[in-house]
């Protein structure tokens, strides 16, 4: 977050502390001789803080109790915050108490705030108002924090201040505009349309009402790296390559804007002298209760256009000690490096957006019919829902209803796809190394979320005359998860209904679904794996591949003697190995429709009936079967179970059982079969369909 956006963020917030103005003076009494004076000594006051404050004239109407000053003019002892007011005018004022004053209608006339120096981040920041009332005011009879103007945060602290001094019943500002011009950087432009906040009191705002935002700015250019410069030097671009490569104007309008619960209470202890501290400093405080916008449209020239229907925040918090100028500065320091960064640098803009991010908390954030175009491409989702956001994790983030279209005309959408707990601590840590991630280290992204969903996806499937058939998928689900360390300790993986077209090139067993007439194959596929760790024990069961009108493949098994310090790293489960021992497999083929397809493709290719191929196969797999008898006394019915399966295709089950310890690693590293067929004991049945 930039010096900027917290500028803005309170721009519609503290500065209606500034526009209270009427507070810097005080109704010592209501008397036509006295008000010049009276007056007089109030800016003397604002003067003995270091400021400079001046006015032209001041008049006292009796009949409406109402006093008004012209010509005002407040700049801070260091010059780097100026304040002047054409016009105020004061109506039904009472006696001032406790260098307090009150009165019924505050109006003011040509207001302009400007802020130079760290508070503007080294440029100068202006706001204009023509016209704003306030209704009911109750305030400090002059500028509280007036000598505490200093530093990045000095501006905003001291409009925040006063506003935490102020009450007022409503306040209403027709139109204000604000201009951000950094040093080094194009000037950001913003008006604020028929602005009303009601309910101030004490740094809170019942309801913050606006019925049009304006914003628009030129994007700094990227960072070139010398590699590119040298490129562009070789090429010599002419100079309209150049403008047309350059960063054009955003503007961004959003019309209706509605917050609720407002409290600046954690903005002001961020911009604490020094640095926020304390108890409070580490806790969140929330600053909004809800807000809702109306619908928003952002649009770059020679780029991309976004837009959305609404969007919806709910309480929105944030931890005060994590936005302290120094790290506000760093973070933007090396915003503008990249994407020229060394490797410590990229370590340390991981750091500092983590904690930003960790700074920041909500219930909801939730935008629907969000759109985007650029250059004939065009995308949409209808929902998007990003749900409890603290300390850095976000409990999920959901998409509904994506869809879009390239600029050759191909289309594609999504269902639904979401995440489940996406950690930015984990994240940042994944993005510190500069280089790419090593397998070890790419174990984190265990640990940066839990969970992916897909649903509903359609996607062209390539060129050629399939271009215009989708590949589908129904589901993809995988979740995973377990405390035991950097491994997760159970997974849960489903992909189902992915379909495609298909051609006789992708060999078996799609070569025959193909002669058979079909063009598209559906396939499913899952896994559940899980780790008990009081029997040491991690299941793998069931692992299923299924093709539509084909196949189901079903397989269970087990690992044994699993310590549970394979889950703790990459290290951890290699040095388990040795140990590990392989439990009972279980596998179940059930046939679909492929096994007849088979027998009359290969039987019309022979020339014989599908009843005549069936039994020359059979009859070898039970002779086949009697010569490994001679070797494996389970061969036998396993065989049996087989030839009956060929015979009548509908399920074949097959067993293995382990005969004794049977070390895992010993297994995998052998090809010989009778390794496996002395270690396990086999049995076999088949089921008619």
């Amino acid at each position: 977050m930039s010096r900027k956006l917290v500028l803005r963020i309170a721009g519609a917030i503290g500065l209606l502390a500034l526009l209270a103005i009427g507070g810097w003076y005080g109704f010592l009494e209501w008397s036509r001789t006295k008000v010049r004076a009276e007056v007089d000594a109030v800016f003397a006051g604002i003067r003995d803080t270091g400021a400079k404050a001046t006015f032209t004239a001041a008049t006292f109407d009796p009949k409406e109790m109402g006093v008004t000053v012209t010509g005002i003019s407040i700049t801070s002892p260091d010059g780097s915050a100026r304040v002047k007011v054409d016009r105020i005018s004061a109506r039904g004022g009472e006696r001032p108490n406790d260098r307090r004053v009150a009165v019924d209608a505050l109006d003011l006339d040509g207001v302009e705030i400007a802020l130079t120096g760290e508070a503007a981040a080294g440029g100068t920041i202006t706001y204009t108002l023509p016209q704003v009332m306030i209704d009911r005011y109750n305030g400090p009879m002059t500028l509280i924090a007036a000598g505490e103007g200093n530093g990045p945060f000095g501006a905003l602290r001291v409009a925040l201040r006063q506003l935490a001094a102020t009450t007022a019943a409503k306040v209403t500002i027709p139109e204000a505009r604000g201009r951000v011009a950094p040093a080094g950087s194009a000037p950001t432009e913003v008006t604020y349309r028929n602005l009303a906040a009601e309910g101030v009191n004490a740094g809170a705002i019942r309801s913050l009402v606006v019925d049009t935002i304006t914003v628009a700015f030129t994007p700094p250019p990227l960072a070139q790296s010398a590699q590119d410069k040298t490129a562009q030097d070789k090429t010599a671009q002419d100079k309209s390559s150049a403008d047309k490569a350059s960063p054009g104007r955003v503007t961004a309008q959003v019309d209706g804007f509605v917050a609720a619960q407002i409290d600046t209470a954690p903005l002001l202890l961020m911009t604490q002298p020094g640095g926020p501290s304390g108890k409070a400093a580490e806790a969140y405080g929330q600053i909004y209760g809800k807000v809702v916008t109306g619908p928003y449209k952002v649009k770059q020239e020679n780029g991309p256009t976004h837009g959305a229907q609404s969007v919806l925040m709910e309480n929105v918090a944030i931890r005060p000690a994590a936005f302290d100028a120094q790290r506000v500065a760093a973070m933007e320091a090396l915003s503008r490096k990249a994407p020229n960064l060394s490797r410590e640098d990229s370590r340390r803009l991981a750091e500092l957006s983590r904690d930003l991010v960790g700074g920041m908390a909500f219930t909801t954030l939730a935008i629907t019919n969000a759109t985007t175009e650029q250059e004939g491409e065009k995308g949409k989702v209808a929902t998007m829902r990003l749900e409890g956001l603290t300390n850095g994790v976000l409990d999920g983030a959901t998409f509904e209803g994506v869809e879009g279209v390239t600029s050759a005309g191909g289309a594609a959408k999504m269902a639904r796809f979401a995440v489940r707990q996406l950690d930015f601590n984990q994240l940042a840590k994944l993005s510190a190394e500069a280089d790419a991630p090593s397998p070890l280290s790419a174990l984190v992204l265990f640990k940066v979320f839990s969970g992916v969903e897909m649903m509903g996806l359609e996607v062209p499937y390539g060129e050629g005359p399939q271009s215009k058939e989708p590949v589908k998928i129904g589901t993809f689900a995988l979740s995973w998860g377990g405390s035991l360390g950097a491994l997760p300790s159970y997974l849960d993986f489903t992909l189902a209904d992915v379909s495609g077209p298909i051609t006789a090139d992708d060999g078996e067993p799609f070569t025959y679904l193909v002669q058979a007439g079909i063009t598209r194959a559906t396939i499913s596929m899952g896994l559940k794996a899980a780790y008990d760790i009081n029997d040491r024990t991690l299941t793998i069961a069931p692992v299923t591949t299924e093709v539509k009108d084909a196949f189901r493949v079903n397989l269970e098994s087990a690992l044994v003697d699993v310590p549970d310090a394979a889950f703790t790293d990459a290290a951890g489960f290699i040095s388990a190995l040795p140990v590990v021992t392989a439990g009972p497999v279980k596998v179940t083929l059930t046939d679909l429709g492929l096994a007849k397809l088979i027998f009359a493709q290969l039987a019309a290719a022979a020339g014989v009936s599908e009843d005549e191929y069936r039994n020359e196969v059979v009859s070898l797999a039970e002779g086949f079967a009697a010569e490994l008898g001679t070797v494996s006394p389970d061969a036998a019915s396993v065989g049996a179970a087989v030839a009956a399966f060929l015979r009548k295709p509908g399920t074949l089950t097959v067993t293995a059982t382990p005969k004794g310890r049977v070390p895992l690693l010993a297994l995998m590293g052998s090809d010989d079969p009778s390794v496996v067929l002395e270690a396990f004991s086999f049995s076999a049945t088949a089921s008619a369909p």
